[in-house]
């Protein structure tokens, strides 16, 4: 199946992001990367500040919900946060499993009933692919698309008008309110391809892959601080980390999950150490991506600048 590309239809098909502020995402296909809240998170520009707002403000209500054992609450809250099609993000399984219905993430979310009461320190978007199983990369760009659905529609509209383009439709959807603290259904002048509805995405809040994991927060956070307190030592010196997982991966497919979730449980401080060097370890892997990953990942092959 040939692909086509946002460019062709705003911009005469000059392809490259290098001229683009955002993705240049197949329209017809689905492309293997995801909003990233941590991207936003550390972004300083006025458009991802206040889409942290909105982030922080639905998580606020949805820990609230879930340390208040709130059912309705948590049902109203999951009810907008299943698949996204409009950025054509994901894997390309054409479902997001469970985490299509309000029941299915409910499931998926089960775990939090027992570990909130004992993690005062889990707060934020990114908690939960650390600590709650199969929910990840797909599960969370795609309720952080819901949450910022008008914000993403608008910047969709502003990049138009760069290129000449107009609105080819008024759609009707749901979006989340930082002032109401609730979805809220609203129309606005929008843009299909093939009668589907198209979000572009600022290029510099997507990654491939996550890089908050279980296996950084054992091994930056918990091993680190397990060392501290005398463990992993072979008299006076320090086993290698490398030998400590080696080591470890014969006591079950989740040892690292296990074991983070009950250290985290005695010393909820290591969660919130995480939160403050998560910055410093996304400094470490470069940040956003380049505009030649990009080009690689979207068309497969790199753009050369021209004079």
């Amino acid at each position: 199946m040939k692909k086509h590309y946002v460019s062709e239809y705003w911009n005469k098909g000059v392809k490259g992001h290098l001229y683009y502020d955002f993705v240049d995402a197949a329209v017809n296909d689905d492309n293997l990367l995801f909003i990233d809240p941590l991207l936003i998170e550390l972004a300083d520009d006025e458009w991802c500040q206040e889409a942290n707002k909105r982030i922080q403000s639905f998580f606020d209500e949805f820990y609230k919900a879930y340390r208040e054992k709130d059912i309705d609450r948590k049902r109203e809250l999951l009810s907008h946060g299943g698949e996204q099609n409009g950025t054509r993000f994901g894997f390309g399984r054409g479902d997001n499993g469970k985490g299509n219905t309000v029941n299915g993430l409910l499931e998926i979310f089960a775990p939090l009933e027992e570990l909130l009461p004992t993690i005062s320190t889990m707060k934020k978007a990114e908690d939960l692919p650390l600590l709650i199983p199969n929910f990840a990369e797909e599960g969370l760009s795609d309720l952080i698309t819901n949450i910022l659905h008008e914000q993403l529609n608008n910047f969709t509209l502003k990049q138009m008008e760069k290129y000449g383009v107009e609105s080819n439709r008024f759609l009707q959807f749901w979006t989340w309110d930082v002032n109401e603290l609730c979805w809220k259904i609203i129309e606005r002048a929008s843009y299909c391809v093939d009668n589907k509805e198209l979000l572009v995405v600022p290029k510099h809040i997507v990654r491939k892959k996550y890089l908050f994991r279980i296996s950084q927060y054992f091994n930056r956070i918990i091993l680190e601080r397990v060392r501290e307190e005398g463990g992993y030592m072979d008299g006076d010196k320090p086993i290698p980390k490398k030998e400590i997982v080696k080591a470890k991966r014969f006591s079950g497919e989740h040892w690292q999950y296990d074991e983070s979730v009950s250290y985290t449980k005695k010393d909820n401080d290591a969660l919130r150490e995480y939160h403050q060097k998560l910055p410093h370890f996304y400094a470490e892997n470069g940040g956003p991506m380049e505009d030649e990953e990009l080009d690689e990942l979207i068309y497969r092959y790199c753009i050369e600048q021209t004079a």
